[in-house]
């Protein structure tokens, strides 16, 4: 969604591609990491923060996410729809 200046991406997508992808849309990524080769699923997953004081880990550009459980199947989290939830499963360090 341009006009947003979001996007929604497989876990499984590479960094590189997903700059590139953007690029041809007059978009990138506020931050991220010179690792390019790295799948977004697991720079999120790592507190990843690039570079520069100001700019805030990689995981605080993620809006949205769904999960894949075994229990409960595929749940949506957001800050607005399970925050708690949503905050935990943002990035996981450990």
């Amino acid at each position: 969604d341009a006009k947003k200046k979001t996007v929604t991406v497989q876990a499984g997508i590479r960094v590189a591609e997903l700059v590139d992808a953007l690029q041809e849309h007059g978009l990138t990524l506020q931050n991220f990491a010179s690792i390019r080769e790295q799948q977004v699923g697991g720079i999120i997953q790592v507190g990843a923060h690039g570079t520069g004081a100001r700019l805030p880990p990689i995981d605080e550009q993620v809006i949205s996410m769904k999960l894949v459980t075994p229990a409960k199947g595929t749940i949506e989290l957001s800050k607005e729809k399970d925050p708690d939830l949503f905050y935990l499963a943002r990035c996981g360090l450990g």
